[in-house]
């Protein structure tokens, strides 16, 4: 199979990652409200592994968009105007800002918050330095929690304008779905040898 039109193995792995993650975590934030607020346990259990996710999202990210700066991406897929090429990348850089801004805000909230957080549910989370102890923690804590409120809600756009996108370029006949998932792609004799 040609790989000139896809993304690397890691690359493809860390989006897909991703992604799985990102969306678990929009769908589980917007049911963890309705934990009764009587189920202390499932509460700080659901919570705790809503932040491991979420920073597991950072750290993943992060390491994303180290591999993009050092690996070439595929070539352009033929037939996709300049324009769109632009809001493309506009998007990407988007979801980039968001992947790495959103979990720090989480972050935000837990380092404000009155109440302790654990990865995995097992160990302590650490709170940022510079909100630890803050006077005005709790106006702080509402105003990173409606942040992270709003930001999901636009991550929620973001991903059905990426996902919109990629399927109508689809239809059109322009491969861009084979470059994140490479089973895609049509094979030629040239590739089959």
């Amino acid at each position: 199979m040609s790989t000139a039109l896809s993304y690397d193995k890691i690359a493809v792995r860390l989006h897909w990652c991703i992604a799985i993650l990102i969306i678990g975590l929009l769908a589980g934030g917007l049911l963890m409200g309705y934990i009764p607020n009587d189920n202390t346990s499932l509460r700080f259990a659901v919570y705790n592994w809503h932040k491991t996710l979420g920073l597991l999202v950072l750290v993943l990210t992060l390491f994303r968009l180290y591999w993009r700066l050092t690996h070439k991406p595929p070539a352009q897929v033929d037939g996709v105007k300049a324009w769109e090429e632009k809001i493309a990348g506009l998007v990407h850089a988007i979801f980039y800002g968001f992947m790495i801004v959103m979990p720090l805000v989480g972050w935000a909230i837990i380092s404000t918050s009155r109440f302790p957080s654990r990865l995995m549910n097992m160990f302590p989370l650490p709170k940022l330095p510079m909100l630890s102890g803050a006077e005005n923690a709790k106006q702080l804590h509402q105003v990173f929690e409606k942040t992270h409120e709003v930001l999901a809600y636009l991550a929620i756009a973001l991903i059905v304008l990426h996902v919109g996108a990629a399927i109508k370029h689809q239809l059109g006949g322009k491969p861009i779905l084979a470059r994140m998932i490479p089973a895609m792609q049509v094979k030629t004799n040239k590739d089959e040898v």
